[in-house]
């Protein structure tokens, strides 16, 4: 039997995305909503699930891109004084291969995101992270213990995906990179006592999913549960 998720990721992120997001709820094909807490408008997008009632949510924890959620002189390996983030997977990756961010403060700030998530009210079903920064394994060590500790059951594993046309270097090196660390963090997985979905779709498209690829992905939906990963919003400034 074959079963699709289509989740949108960066709720909270700014305003247009967020009507993007509820758009593709009440009139898509969207089944899952994840809230960013460190986004733009995270209150405001609190205030719409409180609202309209929303009864589950995904939280979509980020460590790069946005603001942090903690005071920064606490997180001060992680985030600049004025609380930003570093501001892209490949700033933080160096930053964090190099050991100059303390693990406690990451720690810290996904805690502090995950307690202001929960003021949503919403059951919180699912634990992700902006630019799956929780597929370097120690990161994932972090957000596995935190879902046992909250009784969250689902976490986001990435897995090979089909690659459709047109092949382009892009998908190869995002491919390259799950392979490299897919391994590592399913050992991991294996003994948290989570759950994940049997396949993954999103990340070889992630930035171009069109009416033709979203069609031709749906086409190359593979047995047992799949999560489609989607990013949808209007257009803004």
């Amino acid at each position: 039997m074959k079963r699709l998720i289509v989740s949108a990721d960066d709720f909270g992120l700014t305003h247009s995305i967020n009507e993007g997001i509820l758009r593709a709820v009440k009139e898509g094909i969207v089944t899952n909503i994840n809230l960013i807490p460190t986004g733009l408008v995270a209150d405001d997008a609190i205030s719409i699930i409180k609202y309209d009632r929303i009864e589950e949510i995904g939280v979509h924890l980020a460590l790069t891109e946005t603001r942090a959620t903690t005071n920064p002189r606490l997180i001060a390996s992680l985030a600049d004084e004025d609380g930003l983030l570093p501001a892209s997977r490949v700033e933080f990756v160096k930053k964090f291969m190099s050991g100059r961010i303390d693990i406690s403060h990451i720690r810290r700030e996904l805690n502090s995101q995950m307690d202001k998530a929960a003021h949503s009210g919403a059951r919180i079903t699912s634990l992700s992270t902006h630019e799956h920064l929780h597929m370097l394994p120690e990161i994932f060590e972090i957000v596995a213990g935190m879902a046992r500790e909250r009784g969250i059951r689902f976490i986001r594993m990435l897995k090979k995906e089909p690659i459709l046309p047109p092949l382009s270097l892009k998908k190869i090196f995002r491919l390259s990179v799950v392979s490299y660390f897919t391994p590592k963090t399913e050992k991991i997985f294996t003994r948290s006592g989570l759950r994940a979905t049997d396949n993954f779709m999103g990340l070889l498209n992630s930035g171009d999913i069109e009416e033709n690829t979203l069609l031709a992905m749906i086409a190359n939906i593979r047995e047992g549960t799949t999560e489609l990963v989607t990013h949808p919003g209007f257009l803004d400034p």
